[in-house]
């Protein structure tokens, strides 16, 4: 892994900042984030940073909103109730954040993408890569052709690298061959009965 402009190595800085988002410092997290955008410049350990920080935030927001319902400890028999639920809320919340950071130290320490789910599309849209979107109109139009070496358009002719009217084209129920004899199909009669 390569070394940043302090010589110390880019993975240290994204290891550090998932062990700071397990432990929940998002002030000191905020700081290294800012050190590593600032001074080393170096895009992976930037996104690497970012990840971490808003892995924090998520598990800070979450802790916050439940935290606007403290006032149901003050009723007796929900207090308890709800007590429980938070307990439960807030491990779930904090084995979901152990589980990313230990899959992101693996991966950051051995130099690849950290690769939190949700969160490094979020880091690569704060950092500025937008992933190509891909068309479903194209995506349909391509679909009704086949480009190996032969085309069907709508199923009515094949082009394959030569266009075949020695055979028989049809056009509206007449059949016409072009090999020097001619025949035509005659139209069938309409019976005279059925209205026009």
């Amino acid at each position: 892994m390569e070394k940043g402009k302090l010589g110390i190595r880019l993975s240290f800085y994204a290891v550090a900042a998932f062990i700071l988002a397990f432990l929940g410092y998002s002030t000191v997290l905020a700081l290294l984030a800012g050190f590593v955008l600032i001074v080393e410049k170096n895009e992976w350990a930037s996104r690497q940073v970012i990840q971490a920080f808003f892995l924090c935030i998520f598990a800070d927001i979450v802790n916050g909103i439940l935290n606007i319902f403290d006032f149901l400890y003050q009723i007796p028999l929900m207090g308890s109730v709800w007590g429980t639920a938070i307990s439960v809320i807030d491990g779930i919340v904090s084995l979901v954040v152990l589980i990313f950071c230990i899959m992101a130290l693996v991966n950051t320490a051995k130099g690849n993408e950290a690769n939190v789910p949700g969160l490094n599309g979020l880091a690569n849209w704060a950092y500025g890569i937008v992933a190509p979107k891909v068309n479903q109109a194209q995506q349909a139009y391509y679909g009704q052709q086949q480009f190996n070496g032969q085309q069907q358009f709508n199923g009515q002719q094949q082009f394959n690298g030569q266009q075949q009217f020695n055979g028989q084209p049809q056009f509206n129920g007449q059949s016409q061959q072009f090999n020097g004899q001619q025949q035509y199909q005659q139209p069938e009669q309409q019976n005279p009965n059925q209205p026009q």
